[in-house]
């Protein structure tokens, strides 16, 4: 059984599997960022954050901002058959969460293989903190032979997030 070490930035922490690479967007900042933890087998499970105040002009709720994110996802020209699994409200450091799981096909195209689909599960996760004045969203893509064990990995990090 693997680990888990603290990362934190701004502010915030999160507990990640210490097997995994942390990958910084070189492009965040305090305001908005991303990270990604990269796992051996190039399983990536990220942590997004942003200011809560540009998400509630078009979002009341972690709810709806999670539903938004899955339109974008159900709408893309790359992926087919999209189910939604589970969605379930969670407590996230005393702030309300919204847990979504999905099973899609992505279409990916090769040279010599024309359009092909390629069966994936995802989960995620939206929190949006008054305290901090931030939105969180953790999420992660996986094949479907290791999605269990990975949408508990990204549970248990997302159980270990410190927002404020």
């Amino acid at each position: 059984m693997v680990g888990f070490e603290r990362f934190s930035i701004y502010g915030f922490s999160i507990d990640y599997p210490e097997d995994s690479r942390v990958q910084f967007n070189p492009k965040a900042k305090r305001e908005a960022g991303d990270v990604a933890f990269e796992f051996p087998d190039k399983v990536k499970i990220f942590l997004s954050w942003g200011e809560l105040e540009k998400a509630a002009k078009s979002f009341q709720t972690a709810e709806e901002h999670a539903e938004h994110s899955l339109n974008n996802i159900r709408k893309s020209t790359k992926i087919k058959n999209f189910e939604r699994i589970s969605r379930d409200a969670l407590n996230v450091h005393s702030h309300n969460g919204a847990y979504n799981r999905i099973k899609l096909e992505e279409l990916t195209s090769g040279v010599f293989m024309g359009r092909r689909g390629v069966r994936r599960d995802a989960c995620s996760v939206h929190v949006h903190c008054s305290d901090s004045s931030r939105y969180f969203i953790i999420y992660a893509m996986f094949s479907a032979d290791t999605a269990e064990e990975y949408a508990r990995t990204l549970m248990a990090m997302v159980n270990s997030l410190k927002c404020h």
